[in-house]
């Protein structure tokens, strides 16, 4: 089966207001925009590589609300999304964002191994 990954950074899609903190809801719709753009069809996958952020974590409220946004944007049964990270701290967040994620009908994991998120978005 051939599948079609997107990978995402934080510099696509974080975006701040005017005295440089993180616009949360502008930030969000980017993303969405980003995933909507493919997310028609099956075998379209999303890594979302959060490595590069200079920002502090996101809340967990804040979680729950992407992962809504997402499976607006179109993520659902056949989708799965990867979310890549630097430490285990950040990784330990990401596992929340699991859970959200499947409440919304789409596969979500988190890593700090890029290859062992690769892998898996191909299984």
């Amino acid at each position: 089966m051939v599948f079609d990954i997107r990978v995402v950074t934080t510099r696509d899609f974080l975006r701040t207001n005017r005295n440089g903190e993180l616009d949360l809801e502008s930030s969000r719709k980017q993303l969405a925009e980003i995933v909507g753009e493919f997310a028609k069809s099956e075998g379209h996958h999303v890594l979302i590589d959060w490595r590069q952020r200079d920002e502090g974590p996101l809340a967990v409220s804040d979680l729950f609300e992407v992962a809504a946004d997402l499976e607006l944007a179109g993520l659902g049964i056949g989708h799965k999304v990867a979310s890549l990270h630097r430490t285990e701290d950040e990784l330990n967040l990401g596992r929340y964002f699991e859970v959200f994620a499947a409440s919304q009908g789409f596969a979500f994991q988190s890593f700090t191994d890029p290859g062992a998120a690769l892998n898996w978005l191909t299984e």
